[in-house]
């Protein structure tokens, strides 16, 4: 017979809630007291930026809640005394990680995509600091090698199968390895640029809220900046010595196309072509005559929107799409099992009103448009879900929460018997 535990047994390898809230608590208060006036780039300035929430959350993962710990960390304080197969797997990893880097340079310097204006405010960065990030990635490789307690790890493997010219090297460590690598080229230049766009923005808005207008517009796009802050230091940072590294990225075709529709460029002609469900009535033109109304449908969009930016802050600093990096159930997810997804689409739904159009076949096609945009995100769920249910741990959040989490409780009453009671994890 099955015997109830609690969470913290099985749920060792998660973020802590605690380091995310800190790292928002560092992000408000370094955006309301940055100094003004000083010299630097809007790069540079938001560079230091991004470190500075990321340090506050590293030092809460390292020394607060040692997360280094955590069983799938795999870290030891002990390494053994180094020789010369010790030395001869670093020079593997080492080469490993020269053709990782040089296979992103010729993604950066040759791909049209990553040529424009836009994107060369990330790239160029990396050119120019080129040399730095190679010896700072090579120190981390060495000094992660002596504290793994397995240290044949994915990029061993990748750099094995380098050395051989592709003759050896374990299959599934190297392909996990090169989708986790994709997943950061892809996502993590276009989250910096979105959210250095953000940064310029705010720097010179004023912030002077005299309608709500005003304040709804602001803050509207100030949470969004919070979420893609996060997400940059997710997709930047997947260190194993503060187990927040990628266990593995998607494995399936039909995860990454859910995924990757929902980002530019897919998106823009996605979004245009098919399934554009926008037009001039919104909420705001609908409700402008009526100021209290106007008031409380604009702070309920703002409220779900602080629920799906939660969400992204619960990850601390294991944010990432398309992988899985430990199961994260306190929060927005102790309540749903994608608050995030739930939030942005009930978003949609209140600020376009796609079935109130200038005539019933434009509502009809908005309506039909923004319910495909929403099977998209329940592909996403389903896939990520499929994704992650390879860990014991999500298996065990997932079942918790189909049994005994707030909307089964909810349902309760409709169920034959009265349905179960609230209880504890179980193993399976």
């Amino acid at each position: 017979m099955a015997r109830p535990h609690s969470r913290a047994r099985h749920f060792r390898n998660s973020p802590p809630l605690l380091t995310g809230l800190l790292g928002l608590a560092t992000l408000f208060a370094g955006f309301v007291y940055w100094p003004a006036g000083i010299g630097g780039s809007a790069e540079l300035h938001y560079n230091l930026f991004l470190l500075s929430v990321f340090a506050v959350m590293a030092i809460s993962d390292l020394v607060l809640f040692q997360t280094w710990r955590q069983p799938e960390a795999g870290v030891t304080l002990a390494p053994t005394r180094p020789d010369g197969a010790v030395w001869t797997r670093i020079a593997v990893k080492l080469v490993g990680l020269g053709a990782l880097l040089l296979g992103a340079a010729t993604l950066y310097a040759t791909v049209p995509l990553y040529l424009s204006p836009w994107y060369q405010r990330f790239t160029l960065q990396v050119f120019d600091n080129a040399v730095p990030i190679a010896l700072g990635l090579a120190a981390y490789v060495v000094l992660a090698d002596r504290l793994l307690t397995e240290p044949h790890d994915q990029l061993h493997a990748f750099g094995t199968w380098v050395c051989s010219l592709g003759t050896t090297g374990d299959p599934q460590k190297i392909g996990d390895f090169l989708r986790a690598s994709a997943v950061k080229f892809f996502f993590l230049p276009l989250m910096y640029c979105y959210g250095l766009d953000d940064w310029i923005f705010f720097r010179e808005a004023s912030g002077d809220f005299q309608s709500f207008t005003a304040f709804y517009e602001y803050a509207y796009r100030y949470l969004f900046f919070v979420d893609v802050c996060f997400a940059i230091i997710g997709y930047a940072v997947a260190t194993r010595l503060l187990g927040a590294h990628v266990r593995w990225a998607e494995r399936g075709v039909k995860g990454w196309l859910v995924c990757l529709i929902c980002y530019a460029p897919f998106w823009q002609v996605i979004g245009r072509e098919y399934l554009a469900y926008d037009d001039d009535i919104v909420w705001g033109s609908l409700l402008k005559a009526h100021p209290l109304a106007y008031q409380l449908w604009g702070s309920m969009i703002l409220l779900l929107l602080c629920l799906y930016v939660l969400s992204t802050v619960s990850f601390g600093i294991r944010f990432s799409n398309v992988t899985y990096r430990g199961t994260v159930h306190r929060g927005p997810y102790a309540l749903l099992r994608h608050p995030a997804y739930v939030s942005k689409n009930l978003t949609m739904w209140l600020i376009q009103l796609p079935f109130l159009a200038v005539s019933p076949l434009d509502a009809l096609g908005n309506t039909l448009a923004l319910i495909g945009i929403n099977t998209i995100y329940f592909l996403r769920a389903r896939t990520e879900e499929a994704n992650c249910s390879g860990a014991r741990e999500y298996r065990l959040y997932k079942r918790y929460m189909r049994r005994h989490g707030p909307v089964a409780r909810m349902l309760v009453p409709l169920r034959r018997g009265g349905g179960a009671r609230p209880g504890r994890f179980v193993e399976s």
